[in-house]
């Protein structure tokens, strides 16, 4: 089982990262839970040139993970205001218990993301999509990790113009390095949660 003071760190660590929050242009703080599993991400946003840049900070836990993260992109509107695409990078340092072993994950990787605002166009009622995919590969893994991938995918209605309600879906691999050769484990989670922006 993951360690409880771990968790406390990492708590510590997102309350001590508020502070940079006042130099954003927007804020969003998005709580996502399912029965075994929950992520907690803030998002800041500024504007860069004539894109937006941002920057997250997330947490995903269950009893058999516990994963931090930190990335940060460049988007820009691409075709038409509705849609959004980005580049960026994405850190994730965490920890994945794998048959009562502990592994460390430790990778820098590539992140591609996309973001569609339906407005009122679908159904009448205003929704956002988004899809975020990032990459580590070997020579970008450290410590116990050869490997890296995950998959971000939510949609949500918004209520009010500041609060959300949404379905996200996540996904996760990893590989590590073992004395017998490599491990590959990935994990899966179906998620509710709901998303304020300041």
């Amino acid at each position: 089982m993951v360690n409880m003071k771990r968790i406390a760190l990492m708590v510590v660590l997102l309350a001590l990262m508020f502070p940079s929050a006042s130099l954003a242009e927007k804020l969003s703080v998005e709580v996502d839970a399912s029965s075994n599993d929950i992520d907690l991400r803030l998002s800041l946003e500024s504007p860069v040139y004539q894109n937006t840049g941002e920057i997250v900070f997330g947490l995903s836990y269950s009893d058999d993970y516990l994963i931090p993260s930190l990335s940060g992109a460049l988007k820009g509107e691409v075709f038409t205001p509705r849609l959004t695409l980005g580049l960026g990078f994405k850190g994730v340092f965490g920890e994945v218990e794998i048959h009562d072993k502990d592994y460390d994950l430790r990778a820098i990787g590539f992140r591609v993301l996309g973001e569609y605002d339906f407005g009122e166009a679908l159904l009448h009622l205003p929704l956002r999509a988004s899809v975020s995919l990032s990459i580590a590969p070997d020579a970008l893994c450290f410590s116990d990790t050869d490997r890296y991938l995950d998959l971000y995918a939510d949609i949500y209605l918004y209520i009010v113009k500041n609060a959300a309600i949404g379905i996200v879906y996540r996904w996760f691999e990893a590989r590590f390095d073992v004395p017998s050769g490599e491990l590959e484990e990935s994990y899966d989670a179906l998620l509710v949660g709901f998303k304020l922006s300041f």
